[in-house]
C-alpha cells in the first residue's frame, strides 16, 4: 500500500502557481483606473463651457441671490436655514451647501457652477463604480453607463443650473448609500446597512427625490437573486421604508404650502401642488405622455428647454397620447415579462421606473408636464438595461464600446452646446421660446427680459401675444401695466394694474408698481400701495419700498415720516445712499434743520461727488445765514 508523503509539522507548503498577479483588466484589457480618468476628464470637459455663465431669475433668487440667509451665513442665519422651506422645498444640506459656497468662495455665481460640476464628475465616477459592483465583471457597461450619465445634454438642467443643486447632491448620497447596501450584501455586517440608512437620511435632506431609494435596494436584492420581496427582507428594510415616508409625507405637506404641522418656517407662503386646468383622459394622458418623452429624449435628446409646459387644455384625444398610455402599458408588460426570462429588463427598467414614478405629474406640480432635471437619476437604470442588453446581444466588447463611445461623444457635443442655454435669463428663455413659442408663461418670461434690456416696444409685444392666449395670468397683465406706465400712459397702466389685483391680490410687488405709477398725481394714494405691498409677499425688498414711501410723504410734506423712512433705507441698503441723503436733507431742511441738513448733503457729496443736486444745495443752504 503506497502512501502519500505528509509535509513535515511547521514546514511551510508553497503554493503551486507563482505568477504575478496584474492590475485588473476589463475584458477590453482597459484598466479600470483609466476608465475613471477618462469619465471624469470627458464629465469635467463638457461642462468647462458653463463656467461663464451666470445666475438667472429661476429659482436662483430663492436659493441665492435674494437669499439673505444663504448670503449672509453668520451661526443665526445657518441655524435658521437649518428649519427652513426654501421654493417649497425641505432640503437643509442643499441650503448648507450653497452656505458653505459663500464662505469658501464669495457670492459671485462661478463657484456655485463650479462646485455642481464636481459633485456630477464625482457621481459619474460612483455610478461606475455602482455599475461595476452590480455586475462584477461588465466593467464596460459600466464605463458606459457611467459615460452617458456624465454627457448625456438632459442633464444639464440638475449641474449647470446652481438652484439644482439639489440634484447633484441627493445623487451624490443616494449613490453612496446603494454602494454601502452592496457592501452590507458582501460582507453581511450591519455596520454598512446603518451607513446605508444614514446616508439615505443625507439624500433625503438633499431632495425629497430620494424616496425611492428602499424600492430600488429590493432591486438590488432580486439582481443578486435573493428572496427580495419576503417577510424577512421587508422587516430587514422597514428603517429605510419609515424614512421614505416621512419624507414623503413632509414634501407633499411642503409642497401643498404648510409647513409641516409647526416644524418648519417659511419666508413667503405659497404652494406647488395645484388642480391643473384639466382633469379626466389629461390627467392620466399628460403623465403618461411625459413617460414617453423621457425615454424618446433618452436617445434623441432634441427639443431641450428649462420649461415643458403642459399641453393646451382638451388636447388629450390626439393620437400621441393614446400611443402614450400604450407605451406605457407595453413597457409595465415587458417588465412582468422579463422577470424570469430577462433579468438586466426587469432590473433596469424598474430602476428607471420607481425613480421617475413620483414625478410624473399625477400631483400637479408646477407648469410643465415633465422637467429635465428628474431625468438625472432614472437614466441611470435605463441605460444600464441598454447597454447590458447590447452586451448581451453581441456578446462581443468592442462591439459594445464603438456604439456606446459613439453615442457619448454626440451627448459630449450636445452638451457643451446646450450649457450656453444657461448663461443668463435672456439665454434661457430664448431657448425656451424657440420650443414652445405659443406658451403664455414662456411669452410673459421673454417680456420680462425685454424689459430688463430696456426694449419696451418688445415687452408690449410679447406680453400682449401672451395676453391673447391666456387672460388670467395677473403677471400678463402686470407685465403691460409696467410698460404703459413707462411710455407714459398712465391710465391704460392702471387699468392693466387693476385687473392684475383683480386676478391675484396677494402680490406686493404689483401694489408697489401701481404705487410708483400714482406717486405723482395721488401720493396719498401711492402710500395706500406701498403699505399694501410690504403687507404681502413681495420680490421687493423693504428698503426699496420704504425709500419709494418716503418720496411720497415727502410730496405731501409729511416730513418726520419722510425722514423715517429715509432713515431706514440708509441704515439698510446695500448700494450707495447718496441719493437718499439728498432726499432726507430735504426733509430736515424743511422741518428748521439746517445743521442736520448740511450734514446729510456732505455725506451725499462725499459718497458720490459726481451728486450735482447734493452740491448745489449745499451751497445753497451755507449761504443762508
Amino acid at each position: 500500500m503506497s502512501k502519500q508523503q505528509k509535509p513535515a509539522k511547521n514546514t511551510p507548503v508553497k503554493p503551486v502557481n507563482q505568477t504575478k498577479v496584474s492590475p485588473p483588466k476589463t475584458s477590453s484589457g482597459i484598466n479600470p483606473t483609466i476608465l475613471l480618468i477618462i469619465l471624469a476628464l470627458l464629465t469635467f470637459i463638457a461642462y468647462v463651457g458653463a463656467f461663464k455663465n451666470g445666475f438667472v431669475e429661476w429659482d436662483d433668487q430663492h436659493y441665492v441671490t435674494n437669499n439673505d440667509l444663504v448670503l449672509n451665513p453668520t451661526g443665526a442665519n445657518i441655524k435658521t436655514l437649518m428649519g427652513r422651506i426654501v421654493a417649497l422645498n425641505y432640503h437643509p444640506i442643499t441650503m448648507l451647501s450653497l452656505a458653505l459656497n459663500v464662505i469658501l468662495f464669495g457670492k459671485g455665481a462661478t463657484s456655485f457652477i463650479v462646485t455642481n460640476v464636481i459633485i456630477h464628475t464625482i457621481n459619474t465616477v460612483l455610478v461606475f463604480k455602482f455599475i461595476q459592483r452590480l455586475t462584477e465583471s461588465k466593467n464596460i457597461v459600466a464605463f458606459l453607463t457611467a459615460l452617458v450619465f456624465g454627457l448625456h445634454p438632459m442633464h444639464v438642467e440638475s449641474v449647470a443650473w446652481i438652484a439644482e443643486r439639489k440634484d447633484v447632491l441627493y445623487v451624490f448620497f443616494f449613490l453612496l448609500s446603494c454602494l454601502s447596501y452592496l457592501r452590507f450584501r458582501k460582507e453581511n455586517n450591519n455596520k454598512w446597512l446603518i451607513i446605508s440608512l444614514l446616508l439615505f437620511i443625507c439624500s433625503a435632506l438633499s431632495k425629497a427625490m430620494a424616496v425611492p431609494l428602499p424600492v430600488v435596494l429590493l432591486l438590488i436584492d432580486y439582481w443578486q437573486g435573493r428572496e427580495w420581496l419576503s417577510v424577512k427582507n421587508l422587516v430587514e428594510k422597514s428603517a429605510f421604508f419609515a424614512v421614505a415616508l416621512f419624507f414623503g409625507l413632509m414634501s407633499i405637506n411642503v409642497q401643498a404650502g404648510g409647513d409641516f404641522y409647526g416644524l418648519l418656517t417659511m419666508e413667503l407662503k405659497n404652494k406647488a401642488l395645484a388642480n391643473p386646468p384639466f382633469s379626466g383622459l389629461e390627467r392620466v394622458a399628460y403623465p403618461m405622455f411625459g413617460y414617453l418623452k423621457y425615454h424618446l429624449m433618452a436617445i434623441l435628446p432634441f427639443g431641450l428647454s428649462n420649461l415643458h409646459p403642459y399641453p393646451v387644455s382638451g388636447s388629450a384625444t390626439n393620437p400621441k397620447y393614446f400611443l402614450a398610455i400604450a407605451f406605457f402599458i407595453a413597457s409595465i408588460g415587458i417588465m412582468i415579462w422579463s422577470y424570469s426570462r430577462k433579468k438586466y429588463i426587469f432590473f433596469g427598467w424598474g430602476f428607471f421606473l420607481v425613480t421617475i414614478f413620483l414625478v410624473l405629474q399625477f400631483l400637479s406640480v408646477g407648469k410643465a408636464f415633465m422637467a429635465e432635471r428628474y431625468s438625472y437619476l432614472p437614466y441611470v437604470g435605463l441605460f444600464f438595461m441598454i447597454f447590458y442588453g447590447i452586451d448581451e446581444y453581441f456578446q462581443k466588447p468592442n462591439v459594445l464600446l464603438t456604439i456606446g463611445s459613439v453615442f457619448g461623444v454626440f451627448c459630449l457635443f450636445l452638451t457643451t452646446q446646450q450649457v450656453k442655454t444657461w448663461k443668463d435669463n435672456f439665454s434661457l428663455w430664448s431657448n425656451a421660446y424657440e420650443q414652445y413659442p405659443e406658451d403664455s408663461s414662456i411669452l410673459e418670461s421673454m417680456a420680462d427680459e425685454y424689459g430688463r434690456q430696456g426694449q419696451y416696444d418688445k415687452v408690449q409685444e410679447f406680453g400682449e401675444k401672451a395676453l391673447a392666449i391666456n387672460t388670467n395670468s395677473y403677471h400678463t397683465y402686470e407685465i403691460l401695466a409696467n410698460v404703459y406706465a413707462l411710455k407714459k400712459d398712465i391710465p391704460k397702466s392702471l387699468q392693466m394694474y387693476d385687473k392684475a389685483i383683480a386676478l391675484d391680490s396677494t402680490v406686493g410687488n404689483v401694489y408697489f408698481n401701481r404705487g410708483i405709477t400714482l406717486v405723482e398725481s395721488n401720493p396719498a394714494k401711492a402710500i395706500e400701495d406701498y403699505n399694501k405691498s410690504m403687507s404681502l409677499p413681495s420680490h421687493d425688498r423693504l428698503f426699496k419700498i420704504r425709500g419709494a414711501r418716503a418720496y411720497a410723504y415727502l410730496k405731501l410734506n409729511k416730513f418726520k415720516e419722510a425722514i423715517e423712512d429715509y432713515t431706514y433705507v440708509i441704515e439698510n441698503i446695500d448700494t450707495n445712499p447718496s441719493t437718499y441723503y439728498t432726499d432726507r436733507s430735504i426733509a430736515k431742511y424743511n422741518l428748521n434743520d439746517k445743521v442736520g441738513a448740511i450734514a446729510d448733503l456732505k455725506q451725499a457729496v462725499s459718497l458720490d461727488p459726481s451728486n450735482q443736486i447734493a452740491q448745489e444745495n449745499l451751497k445753497l443752504i451755507s449761504s443762508q445765514k
